[in-house]
């Protein structure tokens, strides 16, 4: 059987608020399963969250930050 993380589970996993992780879901941005009155997150929809979050350096920039 699948288990669900709590709002408070992926809150600390993201590193954010739980009220931020609310935010995610009413924009889109995570998908969530209702369960009675309470959002569940399955472990591979927050993976994917987060896998679409990352971001990539500049490839051919001597240093990370140059803007040139």
């Amino acid at each position: 059987m699948t288990e669900f993380l709590t709002m408070k589970e992926v809150a600390k996993r993201l590193k954010v608020h739980p009220v931020t992780v609310n935010r995610y879901c009413k924009q889109g941005k995570l998908t969530y399963y209702q369960v009675g009155c309470r959002k569940r997150f399955l472990e591979e929809d927050v993976n994917k969250y987060l896998e679409g979050a990352k971001c990539h350096a500049k490839e051919n920039s001597e240093h990370p930050f140059d803007t040139n």
